[in-house]
C-alpha cells in the first residue's frame, strides 16, 4: 500500500486537530521534545569559515521562544490541550514519550496522569544529556533529561527488549564455564523483599523453597541442563553469555552521548537530540511499517531515525527554520520515501 509521509508547518495543536479525522488511532508511537519552561530563547547557530587568521563568525537565527508571560499556568494549559489531542491519535497498543527536564517534569506527570490515567504510566527514563554540568553557586549542576513514557492502554502495550554492548563490569559475573561456554547464575528462589511470609513454598528436585517460577518452567530448564546445583544442593539458573546480545537496558540511559559541536550529525540547532536516542525509542516500542509522530520536530531527528528504521512518520513544527532543517537532513537519507510538506497557515 502506497504511503506518503507528512511534514506539517504550523502549531502543534492545529496539527493534531488536522490529523484527527484521518489518523485517529493510527499512531503506534508519538515522541515529543516540547518547550521545557526554561525561560530561554533558542536559535540555530551556524559557524562561518575562518578568514585571514581570524576565528570564524557565528550567526544565529531564532527558532523558538521558551518564555511564558502567563507563567507556569499558561505553559501547562498549552501542553494539556496538545497532549489531549495526541492521545486520540494513538492506537490501543501505542505510546507517548514526552522528553522534558527538571523544570516541569513533575507538573507534566500530573497532567499526563489525568489525561492517560495513572495506571497507564510506564516509565520515567533518565537520559544523561551532558558530560559537563555547569558550575552552580547553589545546588548541583544538572546533567540529565527526563522522558515520561505513557501507554494508550497498558494492557495492550509491549516493548521490544533493548540491549547495550557488554563492558568489563557486565562480563565479570560470567565466571562459570562448562562445555557450552561461559555463564552466570540467576536466582530462581525468592530473595530479600521478595521472600515474604505470604509467598508459597513447594518441593522441587528434593528441595523445598519459595521458587519464583512454576514447576513446569523449572522442569523445562532442568531437562535442558540450565539448572546449576551448588555443593549444598541449592539451585540457580544458568544464563549463558552467548545467549545475551548485551546488557538489557533499564530506565537509566547513560550510554547515549549528547550532541557535541564536533559531532558528525550536529546541525547547530541548540536543542537537537541524537539519532541514537530516537533510534532506541522507536525500535523499542514499534515495528517496521508502524506510524511514528513528532509534533515538536525541531531539528528533524525523529523523521530521520524513523526512515532509517523503516517506519512511517508524520511530523510538525511551527518554525520555518526547523522545517527547512528537517527537509535538508531528509535529503541525505536514501530510504526516506516520499513525503509532502503542508503549510497549515498558522504562524
Amino acid at each position: 500500500m502506497w504511503w506518503r509521509n507528512l511534514i506539517l508547518l504550523g502549531d502543534c495543536l492545529n496539527a493534531v486537530s488536522y490529523l484527527q479525522k484521518e489518523y485517529q488511532g493510527k499512531f503506534r508511537l508519538i515522541y515529543i521534545d516540547p518547550p521545557f519552561f526554561s525561560g530561554t530563547d533558542y536559535s540555530l547557530r551556524r559557524k562561518g569559515e575562518p578568514k585571514n587568521g581570524h576565528a570564524p563568525n557565528v550567526t544565529e537565527k531564532t527558532t523558538y521562544s521558551d518564555k511564558w508571560e502567563g507563567g507556569l499556568e499558561e505553559y501547562l494549559e498549552f501542553m494539556r490541550a496538545r497532549l489531549e489531542g495526541m492521545k486520540n491519535l494513538l492506537s490501543n497498543n501505542g505510546s507517548l514519550w514526552v522528553h522534558i527536564d527538571f523544570h516541569v517534569s513533575h507538573y507534566l506527570k500530573i497532567v499526563l496522569d489525568e489525561i492517560f490515567g495513572y495506571q497507564n504510566f510506564v516509565n520515567e527514563i533518565i537520559w544523561k544529556r551532558t558530560n559537563s554540568p555547569k558550575t552552580q553557586s547553589r545546588g548541583f549542576g544538572s546533567q540529565h533529561d527526563v522522558i515520561l513514557l505513557y501507554a494508550r492502554d497498558i494492557a495492550e502495550f509491549r516493548t521490544n527488549p533493548v540491549f547495550r554492548p557488554h563492558d568489563i563490569t557486565s562480563l565479570k559475573p560470567y565466571s562459570y564455564k562448562d562445555e557450552r561456554g561461559k555463564f552466570r547464575l540467576i536466582e530462581i528462589e525468592a530473595q530479600g523483599i521478595q521472600r515474604s511470609e505470604s509467598r508459597k513454598q513447594f518441593e522441587w528436585q528434593g528441595r523445598v523453597a519459595p521458587y519464583l517460577y512454576r514447576k513446569e518452567t523449572l522442569d523445562d530448564w532442568w531437562d535442558n541442563n540450565l539448572i546449576y546445583t551448588s555443593r549444598n544442593c541449592r539451585y540457580t539458573k544458568k544464563q549463558y553469555l552467548e545467549d545475551m546480545p548485551g546488557v538489557q537496558v533499564s530506565d537509566l540511559w547513560f550510554d547515549i552521548p549528547p550532541i557535541q559541536g564536533s559531532s558528525e550529525e550536529y546541525t547547530g540547532f541548540l536543542t537537537q537530540k541524537p539519532l541514537l536516542l530516537l533510534k532506541r525509542i522507536i525500535e523499542s516500542a514499534t515495528d517496521p511499517g508502524d506510524l511514528v509522530g513528532d509534533f515538536f520536530a525541531g531539528s528533524g531527528t525523529t523523521p530521520v531515525a524513523a526512515c532509517k528504521a523503516s517506519r512511517k512518520w508524520i511530523v510538525c513544527d511551527s518554525s520555518e527554520i526547523a522545517i527547512n532543517l528537517t527537509t535538508s537532513r531528509l535529503e541525505n537519507i536514501d530510504n526516506r520515501g516520499t513525503y509532502e510538506l503542508i503549510n497549515l497557515g498558522i504562524r
